[in-house]
């Protein structure tokens, strides 16, 4: 080590984000800077230390050296330091207000957005609030450990829970719905979705599914789905994100699993070229997850607490009661089921955001609740 060049914060948020997202090029798409960028504070912090801290080895490119571990592990313990001296400070003297950062998945915006912001707002210690969307949970997590989001709304995975720096509280367990052109004869469905479909000839739509790219918790359970209900069904179309594989659908083309979540999100014309069918999956478990350093500043504390709690409310008005009560849900479907066959439920709110209903292919009807209302829907 040459002891005569400078260390920065750059530098180490560049290792950080490295050892984050597993290599150059993913830390420069994590970090939002450009790889050459990436590079040259690398080399400026290798030159710093005199030693090589990401392998150039052609057969193990960007991986960490020995130096390159204890140094990301010191740039993380430094720069948590950091973030929790300035918010404490900021707690303690009030020269400034703070910053809360807010990120989700795409499917599960929606209203989450402007509540974490009104959240926020309602909070005298923040004077500026950001909201921005992950690609998936996996990387949401990683957003949170180079400190790019100070809290976020995510599924629960098997690395959040074994994560201790990580604060997270369940809001919510979300479902998977079929979505299928609204031109497919719901008695079709019916008979898919029961197992009793049998060798018919199947219209085209119902020949293919469209694959989500995105990582997601429950792709294995959807799959196996189409091979229990639809062996036939080709994965003929790929999309990043769930949102493009509904409009697929709407197209006519093809069939997908969405969340219960991004069914609710959905504008109106989507509602009225795709039905969507319970399927009895549960797809993730959808909690808030926040730094636990920062719970011991009250204003984050605070916020976490108020997040959580309007993020839960919301959920519980907006979803089916399938979201916050699986299991008697699961009773009540099966039962529907032995009298009808399978529902489909069908959002017909209106636009001005009074009480409506949603109606069932089995005839019945879904009263829902208005805006100011705490009721979930009911089945009658």
């Amino acid at each position: 080590m040459t002891g005569s060049k400078p260390i920065t914060i750059r530098q180490l948020e560049v290792l950080d984000g490295i050892a984050t997202a597993g290599s150059i090029r993913k830390a420069a798409k994590l970090l939002g800077l450009t790889q050459p960028t990436i590079s040259a504070q690398l080399a400026k912090l290798e030159t710093a230390l005199g030693s090589e801290l990401v392998s150039r080895d052609q057969g193990h490119p960007g991986v960490l050296t020995g130096a390159g571990e204890l140094w990301a592990r010191t740039a993380s313990s430094v720069l948590t330091e950091l973030e929790e001296g300035r918010t404490r400070h900021g707690e303690i003297f009030g020269h400034e207000g703070y910053t809360m950062s807010f990120a989700t998945i795409p499917s599960h915006a929606g209203r989450s957005l402007g509540i974490a912001a009104a959240v926020a707002r309602a909070i005298p210690g923040f004077s500026e609030v950001s909201v921005s969307l992950a690609p998936s949970s996996a990387e949401l997590l990683d957003y949170l450990a180079i400190r790019k989001a100070r809290i976020g709304l995510l599924a629960m995975t098997e690395e959040l829970r074994q994560t201790r720096s990580l604060m997270s509280e369940e809001i919510y367990t979300d479902q998977i719905v079929w979505a299928v052109p609204r031109s497919i004869d719901p008695g079709l469905v019916r008979a898919v979705l029961s197992g009793d479909a049998g060798a018919r000839d199947l219209p085209p739509a119902l020949q293919k599914r469209v694959v989500v790219r995105a990582p997601h918790e429950w792709s294995d359970v959807g799959a196996n789905w189409y091979r229990t209900r639809l062996p036939d069904a080709a994965p003929s179309y790929v999309s990043d994100l769930h949102v493009g594989a509904v409009e697929i659908v709407a197209a006519g083309l093809a069939t997908c699993h969405v969340s219960m979540t991004l069914r609710a999100n959905l504008p109106e014309r989507i509602h009225d070229t795709v039905a969507f069918y319970e399927t009895g999956l549960t797809s993730q478990a959808m909690v808030v997850a926040m730094p636990r350093h920062l719970m011991a500043v009250p204003s984050f504390a605070r916020y976490f607490r108020n997040l959580s709690a309007a993020l839960r409310d919301h959920y519980a008005r907006a979803l089916s009661p399938a979201a916050l009560r699986p299991d008697a849900t699961a009773r009540f479907m099966r039962h529907r089921a032995g009298e009808t066959g399978a529902m489909t439920l069908e959002k017909v709110l209106p636009r001005s955001g009074l009480p409506g209903q949603d109606r069932c292919s089995d005839g019945g009807t879904i009263t829902a609740s208005s805006s100011d209302s705490s009721q979930p829907p009911v089945h009658r």
